[in-house]
């Protein structure tokens, strides 16, 4: 019982003051912001949160699109690829003619690997008038995609598109 006693006396006195160990700590806003793994699972919570609002407003509301499209990029953001496919699905039901939503879909069937799927809506966003061609090229979410023979049928299109223009990603 004794040792450690000493030993916990011996780290306390070794261990270098901080500016939380001060009887007067600072502002908040003096306070790094957290880094590594505690700033990510702060990040996680928020946006778990933020899910949770927004499925009890969409409850509510089933017809609110911009509800509908902050639920569906934050639960691919949270690896729900799922219901972010679901979400995209009903978006692009409301609102067939809207390349964002088409190329969100895409990215969703991507995730899910339904890669044909995947290559059909994004040529469907392209034809519809999305052109963020370079935001596509390394877009995380149409990786396996790219790898797919049939991106080669995106390429084609775009380059007979000519030079990217501007757009949208998602």
């Amino acid at each position: 019982m004794g040792l450690n006693h000493r030993f916990v006396a011996v780290v306390r006195l070794t261990l270098p003051a901080t500016p939380f160990m001060t009887s007067n700590p600072p502002a908040p806003s003096q306070r790094p912001p957290p880094t590594g793994l505690l700033a990510r699972r702060l990040q996680h919570a928020a946006l778990a949160f933020e899910t949770g609002v927004l499925e009890q407003v969409l409850a509510r509301e089933p017809d609110n699109v911009e509800v509908l499209a902050a639920l569906a990029e934050a639960c691919t953001r949270l690896r729900r690829y799922r219901r972010g496919l679901e979400l995209d699905r009903l978006l692009v039901q409301r609102d067939p003619d809207e390349p964002l939503f088409r190329y969100n879909l895409a990215c969703s069937l991507a995730l899910t690997g339904e890669l044909d799927a995947a290559c059909a809506e994004l040529l469907g966003a392209i034809d519809r008038g999305y052109r963020d061609f370079a935001h596509m090229e390394r877009d995380p979410d149409l990786r396996r995609l790219r790898r797919d023979p049939c991106w080669q049928r995106v390429r084609d299109r775009v380059a007979r598109l000519g030079p990217a223009g501007t757009g949208s990603g998602s």
